[in-house]
């Protein structure tokens, strides 16, 4: 499949904006290493008109992923290393899969953690505690000191039931993630 096509899928735009930690100068930065593949960073710096230092701490990103690799070198004459970074984005449908597994794994274990958990909370406050906190505090809100009410926590786990079951359907049926 065409990368290009590839990173046009949501569920792929939706994990590199993770990897990115929100940043959406990582697209930007993708765009570029997709034109020159193999690249200096000084290069994707003067190109995306932004600091060598910004572009290392987005390139270490999709190094971390695994979504690209590096060369390094030294110049004999100013005893300098130098990086030439090349995309690895042939393995997005393995990162995207990885991740997926990595976040249904995470709901599920949010999703044990609300059905096995009995909650209260204070309206004023908007803080909640498990049964146990609640015992504790004698039911009293630490902040201000009303009575904590019982909390329905039935759309919580609606919501935690209905991603899981939307990112197991990708898992399965998405074309990207299945090559």
């Amino acid at each position: 499949m065409k990368i290009r096509k590839m990173l046009n899928d949501p569920l792929v735009q939706e994990v590199l904006f993770n990897i990115f930690e929100g940043d959406e100068k990582g697209f930007e930065l993708i765009e570029v290493l997709l034109k020159k593949g193999e690249t200096t960073e000084e290069e994707l710096a003067k190109e995306l008109g932004i600091k060598l230092n910004y572009v290392r701490k987005l390139l270490y990103k999709l190094y971390d992923a695994r979504l690209v690799d590096y060369k390094k070198w030294k110049n004999e004459d100013s005893n300098w290393f130098y990086y030439t970074w090349r995309p690895t984005f042939e393995k997005i449908p393995y990162v995207v899969k990885k991740r997926v597994k990595e976040l249904i794994t995470d709901l599920e274990n949010k999703l044990k953690y609300e059905k096995n958990n009995m909650f209260f909370y204070c309206p004023k406050c908007n803080i909640r505690f498990t049964f146990e906190e609640a015992t504790d505090l004698n039911f009293l809100c630490p902040g201000c000191g009303n009575m904590l009410e019982e909390f329905d926590n039935s759309k919580i786990i609606k919501d935690l039931e209905e991603q899981i079951k939307f990112l197991e359907h990708e898992l399965k049926h998405n074309p990207i993630l299945n090559q």
